[in-house]
């Protein structure tokens, strides 16, 4: 992959020359593949780029998805460039200082007082665009303002570790605070998976998708094991956390892309998970069950979704998600569950989770789900990130109302 770009670029001091590369890179990127991947095709194309170049470069085009579609149309790509890094950074800017020095000058005043400042040009209330199709739990103006800052990475401290990893952040120097007894969240310079054991010792996981054990902690004791099927089990994050707080476990995990299964075994293995089932299946059709035999005291469906409550870790998907695909997950969301309450024993639980913040992925479902599918909901609940720098979940827990 090769920009192209004009030789005139490799006159510019190379504040200036950032802002090219960035400029040249967000104009053909198109949002076909996650731009992360994207980037790292364009560096490995262009090896001229080092890592302080990788560092600015990537930081500017991340800067600039973030603001979503509140600027002003009048502005040209440049310029939301270093509006983006103005609104954004905290620090004092090279870029900046070089382009737009009075920006500079402003750079480390409080958010709402630089959003003030370049309120003619810049709206916050335009940043989403999906005003309408977003579920009226979450607060419009505070999950807007979320994409101006950048999420926290979380850990999740396994059972019996905790000495060990607190004294391996101390040893290394790592400064942490603690939301509760388990969850540490760090800025993502922070070298913490250089120290710590991940999958043993501690997982990455967003601060709500730990908050999810309580659902399973509602969930009456079983007098021995309880058999659960995590049923879109990706890489494993919630097998393990139900692992963790269900102790005696009989676990059964399946997805539909036997790469992303391939990935779990790996973690299961560093995280001392070794008697479970593992299946490929599609459970968007019938036919993915025909693996399956027997029934599950409980179903997790972490089903696919819109993923709109992460954006702000991906904020490229608010300029190229398409309105129509929250109806076709909506579809197959309800198409999974229903596949795979098949498998669920008459006194047994659902926990249906979306990382989705729109209503027809979430309270929509819900409703489906407890009208038509014998089902009773004990909870449901949107896990707000917006406020601790995290993602945005929605859980709900059912119980199989009888046959």
């Amino acid at each position: 992959m090769n920009t192209g770009e004009p030789s005139s670029i490799k006159r510019e001091n190379h504040f200036h020359r950032y802002l090219n590369y960035a400029a040249i890179i967000l104009e053909k990127y198109k949002g076909k593949e996650p731009f992360h991947l994207y980037l790292k095709k364009y560096f490995s194309a262009n090896k001229k780029h080092g890592s302080k170049d990788r560092k600015h470069i990537t930081s500017l085009c991340y800067n600039y998805f973030r603001l979503g579609m509140a600027v002003s149309h009048t502005l040209d790509i440049k310029e939301k460039l270093l509006l983006a890094t103005f609104l954004i950074e905290k620090k004092p800017s090279a870029v900046l200082e070089n382009a737009k020095p009075e920006w500079d000058e402003k750079i480390k005043a409080d958010l709402p007082a630089k959003i003030e400042m370049v309120k003619d040009i810049f709206s916050v209330e335009t940043i989403f665009p999906f005003k309408e199709e977003l579920s009226d739990e979450i607060s419009f103006h505070q999950f807007s303002l979320s994409f101006l800052i950048q999420p926290k990475l979380f850990i999740r401290i396994r059972p019996g570790f905790k000495k060990a990893v607190i004294d391996k952040l101390r040893s290394a120097a790592i400064p942490y605070e603690e939301i509760n007894e388990n969850c540490l969240p760090f800025s993502y310079n922070k070298k913490v998976t250089d120290v710590i054991q991940i999958d043993k010792e501690a997982v990455i996981q967003d601060y709500n998708s730990q908050r999810t054990a309580a659902f399973l902690k509602s969930i009456p004791a079983y007098k021995s094991s309880i058999s659960v099927w995590d049923c879109c089990a990706a890489s494993g994050g919630k097998s393990i956390l139900a692992f963790d707080v269900l102790k005696n476990i009989e676990l059964t995990v399946s997805d539909r892309r036997k790469l992303i299964l391939e990935n779990l075994h790996k973690r299961f293995a560093k995280a001392g998970i070794k008697n479970y089932h593992a299946f490929v299946a599609d459970l968007s059709d019938p036919s993915g069950l025909d693996n399956i035999n027997g029934k599950f005291d409980l179903i997790i469906a972490d089903v696919p979704c819109s993923g709109s409550g992460t954006w702000s870790r991906t904020p490229e998907q608010i300029h190229f998600f398409e309105k129509n695909k929250i109806r076709e997950y909506a579809i197959l969301q309800k198409k999974i569950v229903s596949n795979a309450l098949k498998r669920l024993s008459a006194d047994g639980y659902l926990l249906y989770i979306t990382c989705s913040v729109f209503k027809e992925e979430n309270e929509e479902n819900v409703n489906y789900l407890r009208e038509n599918l014998n089902l009773t909901l004990i909870e449901s609940k949107y896990l707000e990130g917006y406020k601790m720098q995290a993602d945005t979940l929605f859980a709900a827990l059912f119980k199989r109302s009888g046959l």
